[in-house]
């Protein structure tokens, strides 16, 4: 995406509207996100406690994401994103106040979970609304590469910057002002009614169709593995991104940081994000799937190699090697090999879904992504408590490995004459 084609749509004010409430609430959300994980592990000591905070916002997704889009594509859209974001406003203005409360984060922080759900399927259907149909390739990169810098911005630059100089509590602050201003941009969007009104003397829909779409949708992924497939690469990322979540302030702790300058850590992490989506763009005669295969399985060596490197810092100290740096290193390419896969999987998947089954796919690709990334860190947080979280890690890189490994194997390219 150049930036000169990116300017007319910048100009645009309905999607530079648009483009400003994704910017705020998701930079905003990655800064709630990091400054909840501290205050959770600083009063708790405890991973399992993270892993119950990570929770309690993915779980609302897994169940209600297949959902959103079928109820979304009735609503009109301006209200769609209004109601949400007023709501997570409210709710994160609550998680500022709550403090050290373990109880009531997690109570607010499933809220602000619950009214979150319908918002991508709501930017995803309002972005055709607002742009010419010509320059909806260029505004996807845009929202794309938005949301991958989201995670650098927020979760890793300015979330560990205010934790460090404000503390938690004023970093949700901040957050509560920015769904404030996402809320009030949302006025100044034009209405967009549903598509899906049924026309007049139309026989009413029935109750179970929305159940009927959702079924179409499954059995688009499940039969179809150019589909399959990067949802599965995408399920497998963000599995070790959660997990890496999860167990980060641990895994400081294991190398001689406090828990609040896991900023070490995370930010190499964010930039090699960023460098990874710039960097992309110079790789575009490589296949997705291949590019999206060899990123997975790089990712998941390298969480590998941030285990391995905490599992030896007694010998590296004895040796007069410095732990931080070489986990440093490791975070920022590790960074880049996940921002290779997540988008070079989205992009495979774009391509492969029939467009009529796009809001379903992703409703289905939201659900299986969200199941991915609970799963592990369930299980992570309590097992990092028992023996520890470096060793934990260590498995899940392997893991994540063997998953692109397979997938290469088990998915690869048909003969001209097979069905796709």
């Amino acid at each position: 995406m150049a930036l000169p084609a990116a300017r007319p749509l910048l100009h645009n004010p309905i999607f530079a509207r648009l483009w400003f409430i994704q910017a705020a609430t998701q930079v905003g959300g990655n800064m709630a996100l990091y400054a909840m994980t501290i205050l959770v592990f600083e009063s708790t000591r405890s991973t399992s406690a993270v892993s119950l905070l990570f929770a309690t916002y993915v779980l609302p997704q897994i169940v209600l994401s297949p959902f959103a889009g079928v109820i979304v594509d009735r609503l009109d859209l301006r209200w769609a994103l209004f109601g949400p974001n007023l709501v997570r406003a409210v709710l994160m203005a609550g998680l500022a106040l709550a403090g050290p409360n373990l109880a009531g984060l997690l109570v607010l922080n499933l809220g602000v979970s619950l009214t979150s759900v319908a918002l991508t399927p709501a930017e995803g259907s309002m972005i055709p609304r607002a742009v010419p149909r010509d320059q909806l390739p260029i505004a996807m990169g845009i929202f794309n590469l938005t949301l991958q810098g989201a995670f650098a911005v927020g979760f890793a630059f300015l979330g560990p910057i205010l934790v460090t100089v404000a503390g938690p509590a004023a970093v949700l602050a901040v957050v509560a002002v920015l769904y404030v201003a996402a809320t009030v941009a949302c006025i100044g969007l034009p209405a967009a009614p549903s598509v899906n009104v049924d026309a007049p003397g139309a026989p009413p829909r029935r109750l179970a169709e929305p159940l009927h779409e959702l079924a179409e949708g499954f059995r688009t992924v499940r039969g179809n593995r150019e589909i399959s497939r990067p949802i599965i690469q995408q399920a497998a990322g963000a599995s070790v991104a959660g997990v890496l979540g999860v167990l980060g302030p641990a895994l400081a702790s294991s190398v001689g940081l406090q828990p609040d300058r896991l900023v070490v850590i995370v930010l190499p992490l964010g930039l090699g994000v960023l460098l990874g989506v710039l960097g992309l763009r110079r790789f575009s005669q490589v296949a997705h799937r291949r590019a999206a295969e060899g990123g997975l399985l790089a990712f998941g060596g390298l969480t590998a190699g941030l285990a391995v490197v905490a599992l030896a810092r007694g010998w590296l100290d004895g040796a007069g090697i410095s732990a931080i740096p070489l986990l440093v290193v490791i975070a920022l390419v590790s960074g880049a090999a996940y921002a290779v896969t997540s988008v070079s999987a989205q992009t495979a998947l774009l391509e492969a879904i029939p467009a009529e089954y796009r809001g379903r796919v992703f409703g289905v690709l939201a659900s299986v992504v969200s199941t991915a990334s609970l799963g592990p860190t369930l299980i992570a947080g309590p097992l990092a408590d028992r023996i520890s979280a470096p060793l934990v890690l260590l498995v899940v890189g392997c893991a994540v490995a063997a998953v692109a490994v397979w997938s290469a194997r088990s998915f690869g390219p048909r003969t001209a004459s097979s069905s796709s």
